[in-house]
């Protein structure tokens, strides 16, 4: 998000694919804004290997350094761009498919997707490396998972394939962990980072997950439903025509430099202010510190909040008062303000900007008077102002700069044995699915140690979600059928599937008849066609404690086996 947000991106080439009688639709859907490139392949007479390598040639001449690829019903059959994405992959272009990152139907939704996706596959390939070197580092042998915005998780593989997963994977984090520490009605969850700010509406202890927005384009990525403001802890001040321009987006994080405020105060004798670009690119009006040893130091909110005395002691971005001060002072004297009324314009621009973004977010979810919980690294700096200025209440959680790293699934009551991961081949789609359960909904209130429901107590979660007052007990969840509706839920009584659909038991004794004859029927009933293509249903196995998504039904029996469970026919 932060490379979105500050526009650390390389330029993207579209290479979109089609057959008739689709083609000039197809074409147009992709035609996509901010592209550096198109090219485009007629598939009437097959896929051609020689056409489309020299396509993808000629995007990396036109200056792609990223490669997107849709075609035109590809979830259906990835075959031709996953053929495309091998040759990208021996060209040595990083490339993202539209099929590899969603199911969905819509190619101008899939080509905006994967053409965020394959702009930052760049840094995620240098993030998850430098990780990867890190880990090693340390000794540790485990595996290293990556949050994803949607509150589930990916390993380093995944990460590197998909990173537009991870948008606002830090919220999401921050949210769980919040939830799990507060005891939270309605309230508007602010965490404030270093480069960004992030806002997230909690309903009745429970936030909403949503499709993401990029610069107001819609992608197919779910996440946790987040606002971002390019404005946080570690904005740097920026000015024109000896007179504040703005606070950010460029934090002193990404551009390399220290912030002030962290300096020992002797290191500040003689500097004197200079403007310069943090970064290749970026317009030369940040304004920093020219150090008497020729190094620069950074001017940020958090020098502004220290410099006021905005920051309690104990905060994590708690700095030396007396070097803020003194670096906010050098700074005034080129935009002829005194230090302690640059450092309040400093406050005074970004918590508008942030409670611009409050109020918008608390009305959109309906929140008259909601508790602002402010978390991250720059809670201290820019929660308690920005509460003030808003009239709400403000709490900020012990351990708040690290809050987004304890919403540990087991601790949160998720048993050990429910922890099972199932990996499934997609071969219609060409790809891998792994489904992890045991992982519990973000939600106030849950806590070490909570109780499992009665038979009673799921009934009315049942009712209360629109299903049937008759709930059957499968392995570790319970199932509600109502009007063509399927509910699965755990047995704490958190949602775990909502399926358009069909449920059949079975219970697994050995003169049932045979699983074909009874799941056949219920798989022709869901079958669709689009136009010339014909859409299978989706078929999920709930038995013991997992869930499992399969690639088709003739994988069903294998999966059953002999036990009790129950296969559900349909669409989420």
């Amino acid at each position: 998000m932060n490379a979105l947000l500050e526009g650390d991106t390389v330029p993207v080439g579209v290479l979109s694919l089609a057959r008739a009688p689709y083609l000039r639709k197809a074409r147009n859907r992709t035609t996509i804004s901010g592209a550096i490139a198109h090219e485009f392949l007629d598939l009437s007479a097959g896929f051609d290997a020689g056409a489309a390598r020299q396509a993808l040639i000629r995007l990396a001449s036109a200056g792609a350094q990223a490669v997107c690829v849709a075609e035109a019903f590809a979830p259906d059959d990835s075959a031709c761009e996953d053929a495309v994405a091998v040759l990208a992959a021996e060209l040595g272009l990083p490339v993202t498919t539209s099929s590899g990152l969603t199911g969905l139907y819509g190619l101008e939704l899939r080509t905006v997707t994967a053409a965020l996706n394959a702009s930052i596959l760049p840094i995620a390939l240098r993030t998850a490396e430098v990780v990867e070197a890190g880990v090693a580092g340390a000794g540790l042998t485990c595996p290293v998972m990556v949050m994803r915005g949607d509150g589930g998780a990916t390993d380093l593989a995944g990460f590197r394939a998909a990173p537009a997963r991870t948008l606002h994977s830090g919220p999401a984090a921050s949210v769980a962990g919040a939830l799990r520490t507060l005891r939270i009605g309605d309230g508007v969850i602010v965490e404030v980072g270093g480069t960004s700010t992030n806002v997230a509406a909690i309903t009745a202890g429970r936030p909403a997950l949503s499709y993401v927005r990029v610069a107001g384009q819609a992608t197919a990525v779910r996440a946790l439903d987040v606002q971002v403001a390019g404005v946080a802890g570690g904005s740097m001040l920026r000015v024109r025509r000896r007179r504040i321009y703005g606070v950010g987006p460029r934090s002193a994080h990404i551009a390399g430099l220290t912030y002030s405020c962290f300096l020992a105060p002797e290191r500040l004798s003689g500097a004197r202010p200079e403007t310069l670009a943090p970064r290749p690119g970026d317009p030369a009006d940040y304004l920093a510190l020219r150090l008497a040893d020729g190094t620069m130091a950074a001017l940020t909110n958090t020098c502004a909040g220290n410099a006021l005395g905005l920051v309690a002691d104990g905060d994590y971005a708690a700095g030396r008062r007396r070097s803020a001060t003194a670096a906010l002072d050098i700074a005034g004297a080129a935009v002829r303000l005194s230090g302690s009324e640059l450092a309040r314009r400093m406050m005074q621009a970004s918590t508008e900007a942030l409670a611009d973004l409050v109020t918008a977010v608390a009305a959109q979810h309906r929140l008259t008077q909601p508790t602002l919980i402010a978390v991250g690294g720059g809670a201290g700096v820019l929660g308690r102002p920005l509460a003030g200025v808003l009239g709400l209440d403000c709490q900020i959680p012990p351990g708040a700069e690290v809050i987004s790293s304890m919403a540990e699934a087991l601790a949160a009551g998720a048993s050990p044995t429910s922890l099972q991961v199932q990996v499934s081949q997609i071969t219609q789609r060409g790809a891998i699915r792994a489904v992890a359960v045991g992982a519990l909904v973000l939600g106030s209130g849950v806590v070490p140690g909570r109780p499992p429901l009665s038979r009673e107590a799921i009934i009315d979660v049942a009712r209360a979600a629109g299903g049937s007052e008759e709930v059957d007990p499968v392995g570790w969840f319970w199932l509600s059928s109502l009007d063509g509706r399927v509910l699965v839920f755990d047995r704490f009584g958190d949602p775990a599937l909502d399926v358009r659909g069909e449920a059949i038991l079975v219970d697994g004794s050995p003169g049932a008849p045979p699983l074909e004859a009874t799941i056949g029927p219920a798989v022709s009933r869901h079958v669709r066609n689009v136009g010339p293509i014909t859409v299978q249903p989706t078929t999920w196995v709930v038995q013991d404690g997992r869930i499992r998504e399969l690639a088709g039904p003739d994988s069903i029996a294998d999966t059953v086996g002999t036990g009790a469970a129950a296969v559900i026919v349909g669409r989420i």
